[in-house]
């Protein structure tokens, strides 16, 4: 059974291969997600944060091989491995995972991943809430199953925390790691309730299987409203902002 002592071992384990392996050329290791939240299941993974100075083909092959390694690796082991240069063409709103809610094992990033601005955050809740728009709406205006879809939108739901995460830390300068710290400031409903099927997803798939258009229909209005949201920030100039206040 894996439990919160079992995470620290094997992220003990996982470092110390990679210290083996790669040397000084390994920049920093963290730990992020649902564990390092300490919100983590026994059937959670365990999210990584890899940066090394340059990333090859060699060097994806060695880290493989590491991977596989592991115990339970196929079952346990997620995240990003990515390379220094590679972090400073990705679109600021991709590193909310590098600067907030990280754990960091080895290494730093400071210099390398800079503090989101409110910009940044803006772009997050408007991009990842086009997609999930896109994606609900897709399936409520096409012929599909809906009982048989709506098992598809786990990562839409779960990426619901992140923008809400996002959004209050936009417009309260606070980040709430937790979903359930999320939940106590959240008073619309609807705010409340992706958050929850996000968190509950494993035990609601009989309900889904039963009200699939009440799930899809709530992601729909849901992402619609932020996009409103983001409509209304823009429009009082806030967007402007560089940074947090």
């Amino acid at each position: 059974m894996v439990d919160g002592r079992v995470v620290d071992q094997w992220l003990a384990q996982f470092v110390g291969r990679l210290r083996n392996i790669f040397g000084d050329r390994l920049v920093f290791v963290g730990h992020s997600g649902s564990w390092a939240r300490g919100e983590g299941e026994p059937t959670s993974d365990i999210d990584l944060v890899v940066v090394l100075d340059r990333i090859d083909s060699k060097d994806l092959t060695e880290y493989r091989h590491i991977i596989a390694g592991m115990p339970d690796a196929k079952r346990l082991a997620s995240g990003r491995l990515v390379s220094i240069s590679e972090i400073r063409t990705l679109p600021p709103f991709e590193l909310m995972e590098f600067f907030y809610g990280c754990k960091g094992l080895h290494g730093t990033l400071k210099g390398i991943v800079e503090k989101p601005t409110s910009i940044d955050l803006l772009e997050h809740v408007r991009i990842q809430g086009s997609q999930n728009l896109f994606d609900a709406r897709h399936y409520l205006v096409y012929p599909h199953d809906l009982s048989k879809v709506v098992h598809r939108l786990y990562h839409n739901f779960k990426s619901c925390f992140y923008i809400l995460q996002s959004w209050i830390l936009l417009h309260d300068g606070r980040f709430l790691a937790r979903k359930d710290e999320l939940l106590g400031v959240l008073s619309d409903t609807d705010d409340q309730e992706v958050i929850q099927v996000g968190r509950d997803w494993r035990h609601l798939e009989q309900d889904r299987e039963k009200r699939p258009l009440h799930y899809i229909e709530l992601l729909e209005r849901w992402s619609r409203k932020m996009l409103s949201r983001v409509q209304i920030y823009q429009s009082h100039g806030i967007h402007t902002r560089g940074d947090l206040e």
